[in-house]
């Protein structure tokens, strides 16, 4: 009985993150695959495998997890489940030296890659928009540090480095056209979209995520908030949803 409360609960949990994602989506037409954040916070939680198992179910294809938890990236070996993991905010000053960023590599993404389909590497969580600004003037040193890592090991063609973000990056959304960042991530978001350009990572969002491939709707945020210097090696109003 408790088995099955658990499964209950836990799918109540899913649909619930289900539709909060899909209300992101504007109501897309067309949607390539689903996933979920799968967090761990809570009590009698199913293990990694019958999380893994109701996935399958429910033929989810991504998810993404807000740490690097070694029982959930063994469970889901061979699953063929795209995963992205995280590297907790507090971990972001350590990975300013590129030793410390090339160990945490080798200890939390090399022995698990590639059995475990890891994607991508979220880079702290909603940075940005947390108010601390020496935990945002360390995202993007920390991010070019794991990056690096993934090139002397071979995987940054597999593996893409980001940071989720929630909407409230912007000052303006509405008309998109007329859409900006907050004046005080200027400084920090033309380095930030710069990293993206030259690595082809996604503008991660913790509703969806922003891309430069295979549009399926034009997302127009530039504006004369970034100067014509930017606009040359950035074009952000080019930037598609996928």
């Amino acid at each position: 009985m408790g088995n099955l409360v658990s499964r209950i609960s836990l799918l109540h949990l899913l649909l619930l993150g289900l539709f909060l994602t899909l209300s992101g989506f504007c109501f897309l037409g067309e949607v390539e695959s689903l996933g979920i954040n799968y967090g761990q916070v809570g009590n009698n939680l199913p293990p990694p495998d019958r999380v893994l198992d109701l996935l399958r179910s429910l033929k989810l294809t991504k998810a993404r997890i807000y740490d690097t938890n070694p029982q959930i990236l063994t469970a889901f070996a061979n699953s063929n489940i795209e995963l992205i993991v995280t590297v907790e905010n507090q971990m972001l000053p350590i990975l300013m030296d590129p030793n410390q960023a090339f160990q945490w590599v080798h200890t939390h993404i090399r022995p698990y890659f590639p059995a475990t389909r890891i994607t991508g590497i979220a880079i702290g969580n909603e940075v940005f928009t947390g108010g601390d600004t020496a935990l945002i003037s360390y995202l993007v040193p920390a991010m070019v540090n794991i990056h690096a890592a993934l090139v002397r090991f071979g995987l940054d063609r597999f593996i893409q480095v980001s940071t989720p973000s929630s909407l409230a990056v912007l000052q303006e959304s509405f008309p998109p056209s007329a859409g900006c960042f907050r004046p005080e991530l200027n400084r920090i978001m033309p380095q930030f979209l710069r990293f993206l350009a030259a690595t082809k990572a996604h503008f991660g969002s913790t509703r969806t995520r922003i891309s430069r491939t295979k549009t399926t709707r034009i997302v127009f945020l530039w504006t004369t908030c970034f100067s014509t210097r930017i606009r040359e090696w950035w074009t952000l109003h080019q930037l598609t949803l996928r």
